[in-house]
């Protein structure tokens, strides 16, 4: 049985349904501009795995989909109510961003996805620009195969070589340093 208890079925069907509603949730909706915990997630899940407490599939390509329908849902909303959303920045603003966008778009969906925040933005804005569906789609279902997959398989491989405590001690204290650090007042000079 995973995790070593009979009870661990019902743990891992949950796991099954929430981990991917997570990474939905996160990219496809502006909570995850003030909860961001996809990386965290998803190397746990990998630590966890590694331990044999987990099975990696059907695990990996629903999180896969996971995040690449909130993408898919990021997208949607942006584009069909960009037009509020653009009516609030300078126009000059817009359009420079929409030229970074048509630049260097394929890059940014392929990185977006590692950037807390920056995942939860970019297919909102490429759909309120107008971003082509068509090439929006290969580039975030690579973007989120890329992140989901990669740090899964991060967390498996550390997992492999540290004990779990250590592996969960260590993002929890990444995750307060982040905080600590996001909440400290900027310096202007």
């Amino acid at each position: 049985e995973p995790l070593g208890y009979p009870q661990a079925r019902p743990r891992m069907n949950a796991l099954l349904f929430l981990a991917p509603l997570s990474l939905f949730l996160e990219t496809g909706l502006p909570i995850g501009l003030f909860v961001p915990g996809g990386d965290t997630l998803l190397l746990a899940l990998g630590a966890l795995a590694a331990e044999g407490g987990l099975e990696a599939f059907p695990l990996l390509p629903l999180l896969f989909l996971g995040s690449l329908l909130g993408h898919l849902l990021g997208y949607a909303l942006g584009r069909y109510g960009g037009k509020a959303l653009r009516a609030r920045f300078p126009e000059d603003l817009w359009k420079k961003g929409e030229r970074l966008t048509l630049r260097y778009g394929p890059l940014i969906l392929l990185l977006a996805p590692f950037v807390g925040g920056v995942r939860t933005l970019t297919p909102f804005l490429f759909g309120a620009w107008g971003f082509p569906f068509p090439r929006f789609l290969p580039l975030a279902a690579l973007g989120s195969l890329l992140w989901t997959q990669g740090l899964f398989l991060l967390g498996y491989f550390l997992g492999q070589h540290l004990p779990l405590w250590a592996i969960l001690l260590g993002l929890l204290l990444l995750g307060g340093i982040g905080l600590l650090l996001s909440r400290r007042p900027s310096r202007t000079g």
